[in-house]
C-alpha cells in the first residue's frame, strides 16, 4: 500500500546556503584589531624609533598575510567571490599608483595605511551586506574608493611621531612657491668687506655654537617674555633643509633645497636678504623628513665649509661664495649615502677639517687640509652615522672624540691614531647625537637612537688611559635631539618629552615638557633654555632641577621644526624646512 505524501506548498522557498553557513567574520575583525594596535604603537613616542619603525612597516605585512589566509580559507565566501576580491585587491593599488602623485613617500604611505584600509573596507562590506552577490560588489566598490583616495593627496614626510604629513595633491609645493634665489644689492653688511675680520666674538660659527655644546656665553640677562616679548626683525621663506645657521660678521650661512639644486646660501643677518648663493645639481630626498640637506656649515679662516646631503663637501670664499675646492665623499672616498643622508657637520680644528664619510678602510672619519682639501689622515669607521666629531681636552690632552657603532673613540688630532675606545654596556648604533664634555675628565654620550645616555670618566697614569662608565641612564633617551648641561643637570629630550637628569648619578629629576622631537639651546648667563618645539613653537624654560618651569611659549614657525636655534649678537635665528625668522632678544 502506498501513502501519498503531501505536496509542498507552492510558496515554500528553499533556504539560502548563506543562512546555513554564515560568513565567519570574527577573524577579520581580530586581524583589524591587531593592525590597530600596531598603528597605535607606531605613533607612541615613548617607544624608541626602531621598534616603532618595525611596527609601522611589519604590521601591514603580517596582517595583510593573515587577512589573505582568512579570505581564501576561513571566510566561507564562494570561490568566485574570493577570486574577485583577490583580483580587486591587486588591481586597485596598481591603478591608484598610476593616477596618484606617486613617489617614495606616498608609496610608503600606501603600504602603511592602504593595506589596513583595504582590510577594513572588505570587512565592513561583508558585515553590512552578508548576501551574495551584493556583498562582493559592495566590497569591491568600497575597496576602489579606499585606494582611489590616495590620488587626492601627497605625503611630504613624517613627523617625529610617524604621523604622515598629508597635503592636498592640488596644493602648491613649498619649493614651487619660492622666488629665484639671487644676491640682492646692498645686502652685504658694511663690516664684512674683508674676510680677514675673522670670527666675531659673539658669533655662532659652527654647528651647536662656539663650544659645540649648544650654549651661548653672551651677556644676556634673564628674559621675561610675559612683559617684554622678543621683537621679530624679519621673516623669510626658505627651501627645505634640516641643518641650522652658522653666523659670522653679520652674515648667516645655511643650506636649502630648491628643485633639483642644493644651495649653500649666505643671508644678511640684519634683514634676511640673500648676499650670495652657490648651487650644485644634486638632491637628497627620503621618506621621513623629505627633501633637503642635513648638515650645518662651519665658518673659519675666511672660508665656509659645507657638507651636502648626497656627500658634496665644499669650501667656499666667505665673502662671495666662490668655490675654493670641492670633494665628493661618494666618488672620492667610496662612502655610501646613509639612509637619512650625510648629516655630520664640518669640524674645523687648526688647519684641519674633520668630517665623517663612512667609506672603506681608513676613509671613515677624515681629516682634510682646510686650504686644499687634501687628505691628512683617516680613521676606520663604517655603518650609518649622523654625528659630528668634537674636540675635547681630557686629562690635559687634546683629543677628538667621535662616536660610531663600535662605541666612543678618542683620537689624536695630529695623525688620527686611536688613543682609546670604549663601548658602554647599553651601546647600540647608529650614532645619533654628539658626545659632550662636562668636566676635565668626564663626558656624556648618547647610546643610540632612543636608547639612553651614558657618562664616561677618563683617567691617565703616565701613558696609560682608563675609561670607566659612571652611569648609563634610560631616563634620557634622545633620538636626534641634543642635550644641554647646566649646574650639574642635563636637560634634553627623553624621546618626545623634555626631561632633566642628574649629571652625577643619571637619575631623573623631572620630566614633562611636551615639545615633540624638538631642539634646545642654553643661555648660560641668563640661566635659561630656549626650546624649538617640533611644531615650531618657541619655548622659554628656567634651568631649574626641581621641576619643569615653563616661562613662556610663543607660536613661531608653522611646520615641522627639527633645526637647532642659534643666538648671536643678542638675536635669535631659527629656521625649519619652510621659514626662517630673526628675533631681537635684548634691545
Amino acid at each position: 500500500m502506498t501513502t501519498d505524501l503531501p505536496q509542498a506548498s507552492e510558496d515554500t522557498k528553499s533556504v539560502p546556503v548563506e543562512s546555513k553557513h554564515p560568513l565567519r567574520l570574527w577573524p577579520a575583525w581580530l586581524i583589524l584589531a591587531v593592525q590597530l594596535v600596531a598603528l597605535i604603537l607606531t605613533v607612541t613616542p615613548s617607544i624608541r624609533n626602531l621598534p616603532r619603525f618595525i611596527f609601522m612597516m611589519a604590521g601591514p605585512l603580517a596582517t595583510g598575510l593573515g587577512f589573505t589566509i582568512w579570505l581564501l580559507f576561513v571566510s566561507r565566501l564562494r570561490w568566485r567571490e574570493k577570486l574577485a576580491l583577490v583580483i580587486a585587491g591587486i588591481a586597485f593599488p596598481m591603478i591608484s599608483s598610476q593616477i596618484s602623485d606617486f613617489d617614495d613617500a606616498l608609496r610608503t604611505t600606501m603600504w602603511i595605511y592602504g593595506v589596513p584600509l583595504a582590510e577594513l573596507m572588505i570587512t565592513l562590506a561583508l558585515s553590512i551586506w552578508s548576501q551574495a552577490p551584493r556583498r562582493c560588489l559592495l566590497a569591491i566598490v568600497l575597496l576602489g574608493l579606499g585606494w582611489s583616495s590616495f590620488s587626492l593627496v601627497r605625503n611630504e614626510g613624517f613627523d617625529g611621531d610617524y604621523y604622515a604629513e598629508f597635503r592636498w595633491r592640488w596644493s602648491p609645493r613649498h619649493e614651487d612657491t619660492l622666488p629665484t634665489l639671487a644676491a640682492q644689492p646692498g645686502a652685504m653688511p658694511n663690516n664684512s668687506e674683508s674676510a680677514d675680520a675673522g670670527v666675531s666674538e659673539f658669533g655662532w660659527s659652527q654647528y651647536r655654537g662656539p663650544e659645540g655644546n649648544g650654549a651661548s656665553d653672551e651677556e644676556i640677562a634673564p628674559l621675561d617674555w610675559t612683559t617684554k616679548p622678543p621683537k621679530e626683525l624679519w621673516r623669510i621663506s626658505i627651501g627645505p633643509g634640516w641643518g641650522s645657521f652658522a653666523y659670522n660678521n653679520q652674515k648667516l650661512f645655511t643650506q636649502e633645497q630648491r628643485g633639483e639644486k642644493e644651495h649653500i646660501t649666505c643671508y644678511s643677518a640684519a634683514d634676511g636678504r640673500p648676499i650670495w648663493t652657490h648651487a650644485d645639481e644634486t638632491r637628497f630626498n627620503e621618506v621621513v623628513s623629505g627633501a633637503g640637506p642635513r648638515s650645518t656649515p662651519s665658518v673659519a679662516n675666511g672660508h665656509v665649509y659645507v657638507l651636502g646631503g648626497t656627500g658634496l663637501l665644499t669650501c667656499l670664499n666667505e665673502l662671495d661664495g666662490t668655490v675654493v675646492w670641492q670633494k665628493n665623499l661618494v666618488t672620492d672616498f667610496g662612502a655610501p649615502i646613509p639612509m637619512w643622508g650625510f648629516s655630520s657637520s664640518p669640524l674645523i680644528l687648526d688647519d684641519k677639517l674633520i668630517i665623517f664619510a663612512g667609506g672603506p678602510g681608513k676613509n671613515g672619519l677624515l681629516a682634510l687640509n682646510c686650504a686644499t682639501g687634501n687628505t691628512l689622515w683617516g680613521f676606520p669607521s663604517t655603518d650609518m652615522n649622523y654625528t659630528t666629531a668634537r674636540p675635547m681636552t681630557l686629562c690635559g690632552q687634546s683629543v677628538v672624540v667621535f662616536c660610531d657603532s663600535k662605541g666612543v673613540h678618542a683620537i689624536d688630532p695630529k695623525d688620527g691614531s686611536a688613543i682609546w675606545t670604549f663601548k658602554p654596556e647599553l651601546w647600540k648604533g647608529p650614532a645619533m647625537v654628539d658626545p659632550q664634555q662636562i668636566g676635565p675628565e668626564s663626558l656624556i654620550a648618547g647610546l643610540g637612537d632612543g636608547i639612553g645616555t651614558a657618562r664616561l670618566e677618563v683617567s691617565k697614569t703616565d701613558e696609560r688611559w682608563t675609561v670607566t662608565e659612571a652611569w648609563s641612564s634610560t631616563k634620557l633617551r634622545p633620538s636626534f635631539n641634543d642635550c644641554v648641561v647646566f649646574d650639574n643637570s642635563v636637560f634634553g629630550f627623553n624621546q618626545a618629552i623634555f626631561s632633566c637628569i642628574d649629571a652625577t648619578t643619571g637619575e631623573r629629576k623631572w620630566q614633562g615638557g611636551r615639545y615633540g622631537f624638538g631642539q634646545a639651546m642654553l643661555l648660560k648667563k641668563a640661566g635659561q633654555i630656549l626650546v624649538a618645539a617640533e611644531n615650531g613653537d618657541l619655548v622659554l624654560l628656567q634651568t631649574t632641577s626641581e621641576k619643569l618651569t615653563e616661562l613662556s611659549r610663543l607660536p613661531m614657525l608653522n611646520d615641522k621644526t627639527w633645526n637647532h636655534p642659534i643666538v648671536a649678537d643678542k638675536r635669535l635665528f631659527l629656521r625649519n624646512g619652510r621659514t626662517a625668522v630673526c628675533l631681537q632678544l635684548v634691545e
